[in-house]
This record gives C-alpha cells, structure tokens and sequence, in this order.
C-alpha cells in the first residue's frame, strides 16, 4: 500500500511542465494530436488537483489508479479526479491518446452549482474508472476531440474559453454514457472508508451551502466527528475540514462571478452569519477579500 501521506498533489501546470509539454492555460489541457506520450521522469505516484480523461488510441500504457494496476489498450477511456492517487508504470514507445485536463472551477465558471458535476459520477467516485469500449463507441469523443484540437490555440480569438467549456461538457457526457453502458451489473466492493466518503461527497454537493459544521456530516452519517474524519483522510487523503472549506470556497467564487449580487447577498447565500465573517473566511483560504477576487 502507498504511503498516502507523502503522495504530492500536482496541478496541471506542475505535471505539464515536469513532462516537458508547453501550455498556455493552468485551468484545462488539450493534447495534441500527434503527440506521444512522454516518459515520465520520476514514475512517482501523485494526486492531480483536477479532472482528467485519456483515451488510448494507439500502443499502451500501465497505470495504477488507487493501488489498482490497469493495463490499456486503443479504445481503454480511463478517468481521473482530485481523490485519486495516479502513477504511471510502463509504456509502449508509440503510446498516444486523446487527453483533457480541466479545473473544477473552470468547468463550472457561470454556472449556478457545483452539483452540475454530480451528472459525471465517473469523475467523483472512483468505480469503473479504467474501461474498454468499441471503436464505435469512441467515434463521438474522437469526433468532439478534432473539434477541441481546432480551437486549442485559437487563444485570442472572442468566447475561445467559453467555446472550449461547453465542448467539454458536451466530451464529458457523451463519455457518461459510455460509462453508463460499460458499468457492470455487480455493485462494486467498497471498504467501510471508501463507503463512508462516497456518502459523504454527495452529502457535500447537497448542503456545502448550508452546513459547514463536521457534526452536521458526521450526525447524518450516524458516525462521530473523530471516526469521520479517520474515514475521510484514510479514503482520499484529505480532512474533511479541508473538503468542507473547499466546497464552500467553490460555491463563494462562482456566486462571486455574477455581479448582480452583493457580498452581503452572496454571504446570505452561503449561510454566513454576516459578510464580515464570510470575507474573513474567504480571504484567509484565498489571499483575497471576495471583492477584489471579483474585481480580478
């Protein structure tokens, strides 16, 4: 078992830049599409900060997805997200697929809530994360993927992020129903951990605006604060406290991009008991007060 407590968390920038691959943007990632994979320099495990699919083309790859070792092929899809530790093992020298990395909060820019990723569960629990699909169930991502190819360095051009976003989304469900499909009958075995943090995260996309308390999760879940978090940081890494924090820091900025509503509104929103405690919050986890965060 890896020791989880010394796996790195790595952005998109840090991982782009240790493979050598040159990038305009810290929040997505398109590949491009006669490239090869690179040989990772230290085939160390890691935790992305973001989302990410890879569906092999050409060659193969060995990864370990949460100490499960996958061997992929052409038309194996294999899905990442922040809760999961990744390392890369072997490769073919003609390896190649078609890779997007996203941000959370660049998927969801203008978008009302973060429960819109609850449609991707494929991307939140780690089930069924590394699948084998037809050819012909790969042509709708290869074919939304030339798309994405013609507009990735199209930087200057007006709506490119906007362009960029809603062909993600449109990616990203026409892989939930490949996963959908693909996903066997057999309900997949979870430790009591593993079990617990599942609940917790749909907990958490359901209430991260009205409860910011451990107790309220830890009573819903009829489990104690301590056992919660021990389940919490023994499944993904992570304190609970943190998730808590992050999910309403999610929520903060995305109420913050729409400028109809106050500071005071979008405290309200999130059930701070006043906007003087909600600045505070956010500017101990941010470095930035919500209204110059809005400003920038």
């Amino acid at each position: 078992m890896t020791n989880e407590e010394a796996i790195p968390i790595e952005s998109i920038n840090t991982m782009l830049t240790k493979l050598g691959y040159d990038w305009h943007s810290t929040e997505y990632y398109i590949s491009s599409p006669d490239e090869y994979l690179r040989k990772d320099p230290e085939r160390l495990p890691f935790r992305p900060d973001f989302y990410g699919l890879f569906l092999c083309i050409q060659g193969w790859m060995d990864v370990k997805i949460n100490d499960k070792l996958f061997h992929v092929v052409p038309y194996c899809i294999f899905a990442l997200s922040p809760d999961s530790i990744f390392k890369r093992s072997e490769e073919s020298p003609d390896c190649m697929g078609r890779v997007l990395f996203f941000t959370k909060e660049f998927l969801l820019k203008n978008i009302v809530s973060v429960q819109q990723l609850k449609s991707f569960s494929y991307l939140i629990k780690n089930e069924d994360t590394c699948i084998q699909i037809s050819k012909k169930d790969a042509e709708p991502l290869l074919q939304l993927y030339e798309i994405l190819k013609n507009k990735r360095d199209d930087i200057n051009l007006p709506y490119h992020h906007e362009i960029i976003r809603s062909l993600f989304f449109a990616y990203l469900f026409e892989a939930s129903k490949i996963y959908e499909k693909g996903r066997t009958t057999a309900q997949p075995k979870f430790t009591r951990e593993e079990e617990l943090n599942l609940k917790f995260q749909d907990l958490l996309t359901q209430h991260d605006k009205l409860q910011h308390t451990l107790k309220f999760y830890a009573d819903t879940l009829f489990i104690t604060p301590k056992y919660l978090i021990h389940a919490i940081k023994t499944a993904s890494g992570k304190s609970p406290g943190k998730l808590i924090d992050g999910a309403i820091l999610e929520e903060a900025k995305l109420l913050l991009k729409n400028t109809s509503l106050s500071i005071a509104t979008v405290a309200d929103e999130l059930h701070f008991s006043d906007q003087a405690s909600f600045s505070k919050f956010f500017k101990k986890h941010t470095g930035f007060t919500p209204l110059s965060y809005r400003r920038g």
